[in-house]
């Protein structure tokens, strides 16, 4: 398995106090519940030049591989305005993607840096830093390209789209499936068909949970269950107002689950092989791999070489399916080449990129509809290597029995996606209910729910 590090950090608090001279909207020492929400105000452009562009991404993880392949292309293809790739502390002096990032957006506040950033999984607090004015509107560059937008997840391109302001270009995105087998379903008595809302999942889990004759563990890794309170599509964050709110009661009764779960608490790389194994095994209930685009090979298509697979999104409250951004592209919104930005950008979107990088995109999936068919198209049929067993543990599975059919389901999922977001850990509620001493047992939810607030708003209000 090829390597790679899930980041579950988020922008460094020292970053958001540098930006915090640039920010719009209410202070700290305002009436925060009772401001009228800020429009999104976007600083018109500067001087255009477009005499050169440059891009900035660390060697740290998979964007490299991506913008690599991406640099090299589009080099070739415009040779008159070639792409300045300057990759920061690629001589491995920075101890972190978070000092890198740092660094970055210190040179973007002042009015320096690369015209293009990129971000992956939580690095930036995207939200706080629209609302600094950071980021340049492009939807002005699209319209006048008639960009058709079509063959794409529209629901996961218009995350990075406030008040008509087009300032993030989601590139890819996954969103919570679960995976089990018909024998499985019919020996716990889990009805998906309560689950069509986030309310009817807690019910079932419950009940679950709640039955002293069953063997099973809900999920295989408790990590699966961790972002609910993003899958449930709750806001419980007010960005606008800098106001965090956490009655809602399907936060409390996800919190009171995820305490309850058994199984391992922290996310597994390529947990597929390993999830088919334990449901044939009479061990789990729900499988969810990762990543998500190899693992729907690697594991949930084993479950059919021994029983029928079912699979199932988690859905919000409203019945919809909430999407996490995984990787996108901003432009900084003093970036004197915006034409040369708007080109990259627009072969960074483009099909011809998509397939000539299909070899990267065993992670997350793609915004482009018809590169995922095409993922699909490669691994399925160009498969050369049998399943390898994980962490040497030989489950006696050789091969993968993949249905076109399966995938073709799983990809009516993708058109259900009726939201997406943009991950950061100061705001992530488990996280602030781990700290705050929940899920470790010293604290009371309401104790802890009270803690958490009041940690959430003073970092909103910085």
């Amino acid at each position: 398995m090829k390597p790679f590090r899930r980041k579950l950090l988020c922008l460094p608090l020292a970053c958001l106090f540098a930006l915090t001279a640039c920010a719009q909207g209410t202070g700290a020492n305002t009436d925060a519940a009772s401001a009228e929400p800020v429009p999104i105000e976007v600083p018109p452009p500067v001087e255009q030049t477009n005499e050169g562009l440059n891009i900035w991404y660390t060697d740290y993880d998979m964007t490299e591989l991506y913008l690599d392949a991406a640099v090299n292309q589009y080099n070739l293809q415009h040779p008159d305005h070639p792409v300045t790739a300057e990759k920061y502390f690629a001589d491995g002096s920075a101890e972190s993607d978070e000092e890198a990032t740092q660094q970055m957006l210190t040179e973007v506040m002042a009015g320096s840096g690369p015209d293009l950033i990129f971000f992956d999984v939580g690095n930036m607090d995207i939200e706080k830093m629209v609302r600094r004015g950071v980021f340049a509107d492009l939807e002005p560059y699209f319209e006048a390209d008639n960009f058709d937008w079509s063959g794409y997840n529209q629901a996961v391109m218009d995350a990075g789209v406030w008040d008509g302001h087009r300032l993030v270009i989601p590139l890819e995105y996954n969103f919570p499936m679960l995976y089990t087998s018909q024998t499985a379903l019919d020996e716990t008595g889990f009805s998906i068909e309560n689950c069509d809302t986030f309310s009817g999942l807690l019910d079932e889990i419950e009940a679950m949970q709640a039955d002293p004759s069953q063997t099973r563990d809900v999920f295989r890794t408790k990590f699966t269950f961790y972002d609910f309170a993003h899958y449930a599509g709750i806001s419980y964050v007010d960005y606008d107002r800098q106001k965090a709110d956490l009655s809602s009661p399907e936060l409390k009764r996800g919190a009171e689950i995820y305490n309850n779960l058994s199984g391992l608490d922290l996310p597994i790389l390529d947990d597929g092989i390993n999830g088919a194994a334990d449901i044939r095994d009479g061990k789990v209930l729900w499988s969810c791999p990762f990543p998500p685009v190899n693992g729907f090979y690697t594991g949930p298509e084993v479950i059919n070489t021994f029983d029928d697979m079912v699979m199932m999104p988690i859905r919000d409250v409203d019945g919809g399916i909430q999407a996490e951004i995984t990787w996108a592209v901003a432009v900084r919104n003093n970036s004197p080449n915006l034409q040369n930005v708007y080109d990259f950008i627009k072969y960074l979107l483009s099909e011809e990129y998509h397939l000539e990088t299909l070899g990267y995109r065993w992670l997350y999936y793609s915004v482009l509809d018809s590169a995922n068919e095409a993922n699909f198209q490669e691994t399925v049929y160009n498969r050369t290597t049998p399943l390898i067993p994980s962490a040497g543990r030989d489950y006696g599975f050789e091969n993968a029995d993949v249905h076109p059919e399966d995938f073709d389901e799983l990809m009516d999922y993708t058109r259900q996606i009726t939201g997406a977001y943009f991950s950061c850990a100061e705001t992530n509620f488990m996280r602030n209910m781990r700290m705050c001493g929940f899920l470790s047992g010293e604290a009371a939810y309401d104790d802890a729910v009270e803690d958490a607030e009041r940690q959430m708003n003073l970092y909103l209000s910085e």
